[in-house]
């Protein structure tokens, strides 16, 4: 699992407690679910495509020294974490140029997308679905700049950009994508989603109503205890694909 944070701020206790609650819905519904966590080097300390580099590595050690397969194995994140997993996805299928192919025998169980950043422009104004979030368009710059440093953008920091025709050999049986309806990044999440379901029609999208970004781990955050609807899906999805 990658964390998000824009690529600059570490996991919140918050994250390790939602992980804690898809650990206990998967086991209650008897099946098994661990979670890899992965800790990348946050910005300004390094830039792109050295997270990227290391969430690669992180799916290669999981393969390779854990003993599990690439069918019992899932790949996510949340926002900018989301952004690492869909490059993870496309480096299967489409070797970065500056990092080392990672062939799989088999194709992942899934891939999970929770409010995913697939695009580094400024996040779109003017869209009804940006109240409630807490997400704004004056973070999104120093973000993305700060992540790319003086590299160029492309196909794994822009998964949007990129043709339809990229997704259709997904290394994946299914990918689930989540988002808050109240969310800034909405537009930018179904314009992704259908462009996705072109090359790649094994994808679900799911809005949570009235929720914002992240919201299943933010509201834990905040000290809510009310289960979000992405959570709910999200324990769902599980359990059928386990």
């Amino acid at each position: 699992m990658n964390p998000g944070g824009g690529f600059c701020l570490p996991a919140s206790m918050a994250y390790f407690n939602f992980f804690e609650q898809l650990i206990v819905s998967t086991r209650t519904a008897g099946h098994d679910l661990a979670v890899f966590v992965l800790s990348y080097t946050l910005v300004p300390h390094a830039q792109y495509p050295r997270q990227l580099v290391q969430a690669i590595e992180a799916l290669q050690y999981i393969v390779t020294e854990t003993h599990r397969g690439p069918g019992d194995v899932l790949v996510g994140g949340d926002s900018a974490g989301g952004n690492l997993a869909v490059g993870v996805l496309s480096h299967l299928s489409h070797c970065h140029p500056a990092i080392p192919n990672l062939k799989l025998d088999q194709p992942l169980a899934g891939v999970v997308l929770l409010s995913p950043w697939t695009s580094l422009e400024l996040i779109p104004t003017g869209s009804s679905n940006n109240i409630g979030d807490l997400i704004t368009t004056q973070v999104a710059g120093p973000w993305s700049s700060g992540y790319l440093g003086d590299n160029d953008r492309d196909y794994y920091t822009d998964a949007s950009t990129a043709p339809s025709t990229w997704f259709e050999n997904a290394l994946t049986t299914n990918i689930l994508v989540l988002g808050g309806g109240n969310e800034i990044m909405r537009p930018m999440i179904e314009h992704f989603v259908q462009k996705v379901k072109l090359g790649f029609p094994s994808v679900e999208l799911f809005f949570g109503e009235r929720e914002a970004h992240v919201a299943p781990v933010f509201n834990l955050y905040v000290g809510s205890k009310t289960e979000t609807e992405q959570g709910m899906k999200l324990k769902e999805w599980l359990k059928k694909l386990l």
